[in-house]
């Protein structure tokens, strides 16, 4: 299989608006470039508009990211990092996690996942060393491979 992209796009996969709920997650779409039932993991495709920003949320499941275009932040637990085109984040299972764009043009990212998942608890602003009601997760601080980024 190959995917190509042409004019800001995959033009083969569906182009789907992931989150728009002001206040908790905004101006975000998402392509799956890759997922099958052989596969364990899926790569996804997020892109953030100006101004917009993903849910603050954690998980048990980890993933990673990959900057392909634009100036981003992440906030790992409570602290915020920025982001540009080739930069790297893990994040860990547990942590409380956000990405938002702080440039002026689309903000890119690809996240590579499990295929089979847990789904998000979202979190208030306030809320990133809380445990989420199903239970304690690992809270640890970034990892200081995710702060040098």
């Amino acid at each position: 299989m190959i995917r190509r992209f042409e004019s800001g796009r995959w033009t083969d996969v569906p182009l789907d608006q992931y989150k728009n709920e002001p206040g908790t997650w905004m101006e975000v779409t998402r392509q799956v470039l890759y997922s099958s039932d052989r596969s364990l993991f899926e790569t996804r495709y997020f892109e953030i508009a100006p101004g917009g920003y993903s849910s603050f949320e954690r998980h048990q499941h980890e993933h990673c990211v990959l900057v392909l275009q634009g100036q981003g932040e992440v906030r790992l637990g409570d602290d915020w990092f920025s982001l540009k085109q080739h930069d790297v984040v893990q994040v860990e299972s547990g942590m409380a996690h956000q990405f938002r764009n702080a440039g002026s043009s689309p903000f890119g990212i690809l996240c590579i996942v499990d295929r089979e998942r847990d789904r998000p608890v979202h979190l208030a602003e306030s809320h990133a060393s809380e445990s989420p009601p199903e239970g304690p997760l690992d809270t640890a601080q970034p990892s200081e491979a995710s702060k040098t980024l």
